[in-house]
């Protein structure tokens, strides 16, 4: 049950933000900024538009994602390539 204290997102209902503690992340923020991007559907329209000259031949993320993680990164303040490596620990990030 969602109380006011809880609150369940649209593009993933097993993600609950609450007040109680839990698993803590300064960047709870982005979020509201994902519910945004889907709400615009962020990625079909990257895939539409957004064209990426690369040649990898091992990847385990698609361009898309990680354009939407660079986004959410450079939103959170982490402007920097080395930011992603502590970031990957970030439990919101995680989710996202």
């Amino acid at each position: 049950m969602v109380t006011l204290q809880e609150n369940a997102v649209k593009f993933n209902n097993n993600l609950i933000d609450s007040h109680d503690g839990g698993r803590l992340s300064s960047d709870s923020g982005l979020i509201l900024i994902d519910e945004l991007m889907d709400a615009f559907q962020f990625t079909p329209l990257s895939k539409k538009i957004v064209r990426f000259n690369d040649s990898r031949k091992y990847w385990t993320h698609t361009n898309h994602k990680l354009l939407k993680q660079l986004v959410l990164q450079i939103v959170a303040g982490y402007n920097t390539d080395s930011a992603a490596n502590i970031l990957q620990h970030d439990p919101v990030l995680q989710t996202l």
